[in-house]
């Protein structure tokens, strides 16, 4: 006698089974959608951070070598001019802090407001091992641009680093000027901004710096070194330096940067900036302080 299976074993899925079973699954797709999006986010988060730490870091090393080697000179030469210059001038774009940033001789600032950017001349002696040779072995500025000696063997670099954006990109810059250069060429790109101090020594102690000051532009902006001018500039021991960086896309989004999240970020001053409406670019302030070697103490 043949067995009949039992009906049971043909009973199908209720509609309350499906539903739980679709809910699951979609909480379990959602939880893999958003540990997608935002382990993206965070590769693109981490990937502008890599990019703004290696970018500072070329800068403040490019800056603190020169402002180490300022003022070097070879025994029995002199060089004619304050080893450091600065000006703090108003923040206008594509022209440079300086007046003329590839003139010949001493340098003059721009107009100078509170909401200033800083630019840098730094002057010393080059030579084949202070400077890296160009095509023709001969001493070479910061663009690599070879330099005129102004006496037989004596050859003088004054470099001129400052913040200008790019006319193309609209990006703003590092860029170096030099008398020996035909133009302004950027150096590094996404440098927001760029704010120096520079530490000062009094004439009874020449190797002790015993305040921190602003550049400035001239005597109108008083408790800086321009206003007491080129006697003060040679009591500059050392420079302290913030370069700004900016990420180069994009990464933050609206949600980052609402009133809620506390859109702001550190500048170079210590002050908490609010982010741009609209503006989702990541921006980290970066520091060091670089002595010039020719005032060290010599024990």
């Amino acid at each position: 006698m043949k067995a009949m299976r039992s009906l049971g074993a043909h009973r199908g899925v209720t509609l309350v089974e499906l539903m739980i079973s679709m809910a699951i699954g979609l909480v379990v797709v959602g939880a893999v959608l958003v540990s997608f999006v935002g382990s993206g986010k965070a590769g693109r988060y981490q990937t502008a951070l890599s990019q703004m730490n290696q970018d500072a870091q070329v800068g403040l090393n490019l800056l603190a070598r020169e402002v180490q080697m300022a003022g070097y000179v070879s025994p029995g030469q002199t060089l004619g001019a304050p080893a450091i210059f600065g000006c703090d001038s108003t923040r206008s774009g594509t022209v440079s802090p300086f007046t003329s940033p590839q003139a010949p001789g001493a340098m003059s600032c721009m107009p100078w407001t509170a909401d200033s950017v800083s630019a840098l001349e730094v002057v010393y002696e080059a030579d084949t091992l202070t400077t890296v040779p160009n095509g023709a072995g001969a001493p070479s500025d910061c663009l690599g641009n070879g330099i005129t000696a102004t006496s037989p063997g004596f050859f003088v670099t004054r470099n001129r680093y400052h913040i200008k954006a790019n006319v193309n990109s609209r990006r703003n810059e590092l860029q170096c000027s030099s008398p020996a250069g035909p133009a302004t060429q950027p150096l590094i790109e996404n440098v927001e901004d760029m704010q120096l101090w520079y530490g000062v020594a009094s004439a009874a102690t020449p190797d002790v710096v015993v305040r921190y000051a602003r550049a400035g532009r001239d005597a109108s902006t008083p408790d800086t070194v321009n206003a007491l001018g080129a006697a003060e500039w040679g009591n500059v021991n050392s420079v302290r330096i913030c370069l700004l960086m900016r990420s180069a896309e994009p990464v933050l989004t609206s949600e980052d940067t609402a009133a809620t999240a506390t859109p702001n970020y550190l500048g170079c001053n210590g002050l908490q900036v609010p982010y741009p409406p609209g503006d989702y670019f990541l921006r980290r302030a970066y520091f060091t302080t670089a002595m010039v070697r020719t005032k060290m103490a010599k024990y």
